[in-house]
């Protein structure tokens, strides 16, 4: 992580705010960490059963979706079955991103 050059709320040896700030910004919606989360942890899946996990609206969830596909986080699989079947997975960026995600999971956690 580059220090220092990016604003003027640190020092040529400190680490800036804002980076984190502008993803912090995108992360703080609503069902968007529980999305990667849940995600991750069952490495592929398919919508009804990411819905059923999460006890979220088909609605909000079609929007987090899309939204993590967008940002190149999760990627949307499609088997062309006499009934189509669409799973969702994690893509390399989503793991780095569950992979930072964790340790602040731990700590968070840890305050309860």
């Amino acid at each position: 992580m580059k220090k220092g050059i990016y604003c003027d709320m640190c020092t040529l040896d400190g680490y800036c705010p804002k980076p984190l700030e502008a993803v912090s910004g995108y992360l703080s919606k609503k069902w968007m960490i529980s999305t990667i989360v849940t995600i991750g942890n069952f490495k592929k899946i398919r919508f009804q059963q990411l819905q059923r996990r999460m006890k979220i609206t088909p609605k909000m969830l079609s929007s987090r979706l899309q939204e993590l596909m967008k940002e190149k986080l999760v990627s949307r699989h499609v088997f062309k079955t006499i009934t189509l079947q669409i799973e969702y997975a994690l893509t390399n960026r989503g793991k780095q991103l569950l992979k930072a995600l964790l340790p602040l999971m731990d700590w968070a956690d840890q305050q309860k």
